[in-house]
């Protein structure tokens, strides 16, 4: 039998629940575009060295039953670790699509019981390069491929193996979770959610969501994606109008992807079964390592985020006005309610809902929420501004891009969103569920959140 590492956490579990629902549901995938010399045998020996240096990238996940244990997902050590590395060289004319693509496939593979819950594709064609990595949510985060991404620029073009930063997996995040919320009451001081959820989703069913093309049973349903640049000058121009009002980066971007979506609602007739002023919810990810006590720093590899509801109110009369001219009116309730709802702890509150749930509460409510639009039909992540250390380093490929995709597509109509800024230029990337939702639906929402920012970066 598999030597078994630890159980995961409800939070954690969500994950490979996800993925039995619909195929890859809860991977993440980065695409990290290279420029200059790199040969397939260098980029898996660094592959092979992060693999040895990360405990988490050494982990499997398997349903079993232990003598004297509660049955339930467990992390195991796999008996074999053949390093899940493929090679696509292709023609300069196909490299684009030759990356969409592995990016689409890697979303939607799950990944199997006893394997490691990792693989990476490397598609290049002459000087150009892009690795796509894939790994599941439930071992890693968006602050951990990051950190796995610098390492093995690290690697590369060193000798040297990458010195180890621990040997087991880091404990879960329900560890972390304060006395007062994991305790008895605390069941009953995380309810205030449910409440607020349930309303958010009468809106929905109301109109308040994106449209949805096609409703089809949950195991059908596949995660579709794409990405946008904003470049330099406008993104220059953004951070310049941050400081100078004294607002919120993630606010600013936060109410462009509100303000196309209710102006999109609005156009469409979707809004008329609505009061005059209502609220909808935004959800941001949070990157919870400096909040849980102690604290550890991003090196630490895991699952170490969660998620926080801004509650934000809408006036139907004043959408026009904001979409053309004022994103402070939405932003500025976005970024304050991240910071109540972390007072508040919301991001322990959330993780306290799914223990009481359970995995099969939990699974019950991802079915639910696959058939109807979404309560929640915004999520964003901001990475914020990545720096790749090993880039340029003897001989090492510079760095030209990087994106991150996050495969939420079990549930109903809904998009994820992750964005971070590198050398100065912004960009963002979609996921959403297909075919509940269209790619036409999907790049003209992009294409309108990038043209929103472009406007008021003027």
């Amino acid at each position: 039998m598999e030597n078994i590492m630890r159980p995961l956490s409800v939070h954690e579990a969500s994950f490979p629940v996800y993925a039995a629902l619909s195929p890859g549901g809860g991977n993440i995938v980065v695409c990290l575009r290279l420029q200059g010399e790199l040969s397939s045998e260098q980029a898996e020996e660094g592959l092979n060295k992060l693999m040895k240096a990360e405990a988490s990238l050494r982990a499997a996940c398997q349903w079993l039953h232990p003598e004297g244990e509660p049955e339930g997902y467990y992390f195991v050590t796999p008996n074999e670790t053949t390093l899940p590395f493929e090679v696509h060289t292709v023609e300069s004319e196909k490299y684009e699509a030759a990356i969409t693509t592995v990016r689409t496939t890697l979303l939607n593979q799950s990944f199997q019981a006893g394997k490691l819950l990792w693989r990476a594709r490397l598609v290049s064609s002459a000087q150009q390069h892009c690795l796509v990595f894939c790994i599941n949510h439930c071992v890693s985060d968006g602050t951990s491929v990051y950190y796995f991404m610098n390492r093995w620029l690290e690697a590369l073009h060193s000798e040297k193996h990458l010195a180890a930063t621990r040997d087991e997996l880091e404990r879960p995040l329900w560890h972390y979770m304060p006395q007062k919320i994991s305790g008895f009451l605390g069941a009953f001081r995380s309810m205030g959610i449910l409440s607020t959820f349930m309303k958010a989703q009468k809106l929905a069913d109301q109109g308040l969501s994106f449209e949805v093309t096609a409703n089809v049973p949950i195991m059908e349903h596949r995660c579709r994606s794409t990405f946008r640049t904003l470049d330099q000058a406008h993104f220059t121009g953004l951070l310049k109008l941050v400081k100078e009002n004294g607002k919120s980066i993630h606010g600013l971007m936060s109410a462009a992807m509100l303000n196309t979506l209710l102006h999109d609602c609005e156009k469409n007739g979707r809004l008329e079964k609505t009061k005059r002023v209502f609220s909808i919810p935004f959800v941001t990810t949070v990157n919870v390592r400096d909040k849980i006590s102690p604290p550890v720093d991003d090196s630490v590899a895991g699952c170490l985020s969660s998620g926080v509801t801004s509650m934000v109110r809408v006036d139907k009369a004043r959408i026009e006005s904001d979409y053309q001219q004022s994103p402070w009116g939405l932003g500025d309730q976005v970024a304050s309610g991240v910071t109540d709802a972390l007072d508040e702890d919301q991001h322990w509150k959330v993780l306290r809902i799914y223990k009481l749930a359970g995995l099969k509460g939990l699974k019950k409510m991802f079915i639910d929420s696959s058939e109807k639009a979404l309560a929640t039909p915004l999520s964003f992540a901001n990475l914020g501004r990545v720096v790749f250390n090993g880039e340029g380093k003897g001989g090492a490929c510079s760095v030209t891009g990087y994106e991150v995709y996050a495969a939420f597509h079990a549930s109903g109509a809904g998009v994820n969103i992750v964005a971070s800024s590198l050398k100065g230029a912004l960009t963002i990337c979609f996921t959403c569920p297909d075919p509940v939702m269209s790619q036409e639906t999907l790049d003209v929402y992009a294409d309108s959140v990038i043209e929103q920012l472009k406007q008021w970066a003027k």
